[in-house]
């Protein structure tokens, strides 16, 4: 027989063989189905999976640009004379005068070198603590200006308490972001 007469060859299914084709037809439409649910879920799975390493790799390259600074600093701080660290005399600010403490925080780190991003105060923060009031600020900067201001600030006689710091690498820069509390005189 060649392929011609094969191809005209009208197929005919017998009475007895009908189930049998529909039971074939289904289970090759089920397996399709299952094989297609199988596929699309590894598939999904892979795709997530893929992101979450993205994801990770991106925040280990984060790191890894901010453990120069931290080794840096650590470094520094070990190296530090101890007149360099010691906490002086606090002299809390008048309240009458609090309101210029942003603008001096701003010009402390303009005479660094870092960029004052935003510092304001928190007036809603007395509430907490009457004896002192909460400025927030956001600074960039090379990382020996960041590392002076920070220390600066820390040296601050009229500083009660650091809140919160939070450095950050941006744009081949550092930010920095300060929380603390400005001890009030009564």
């Amino acid at each position: 027989m060649d392929l011609k007469q094969l191809l005209d060859k009208k197929l005919a299914l017998s009475p007895e063989l009908r189930p049998l084709a529909l039971r074939v037809g289904l289970g090759l439409l089920v397996l399709a189905v299952a094989a297609y649910i199988l596929v699309f879920v590894t598939v999904q799975e892979h795709e997530r999976l893929e992101a979450e390493v993205v994801e990770t790799r991106e925040r280990a390259q984060r790191q890894m640009a901010l453990l120069p600074a931290w080794s840096s600093i650590a470094a520094l701080n070990q190296n530090a004379s101890l007149g360099a660290v010691t906490v002086p005399r606090p002299e809390p600010v008048p309240r009458t005068r609090v309101y210029l403490m942003p603008e001096q925080i701003a010009h402390m780190a303009r005479a660094l070198g870092v960029e004052p991003l935003e510092v304001t105060l928190n007036p809603a923060s007395l509430g907490q603590d009457p004896t002192s009031i909460q400025a927030s600020g956001v600074f960039s900067g090379q990382m020996e200006g960041v590392r002076a201001l920070l220390m600066d600030i820390g040296r601050a006689p009229w500083l009660a308490r650091l809140e919160r710091v939070e450095l950050r690498a941006a744009d081949g820069r550092l930010e920095l972001f300060l929380q603390l509390r400005i001890a009030l005189a009564d």
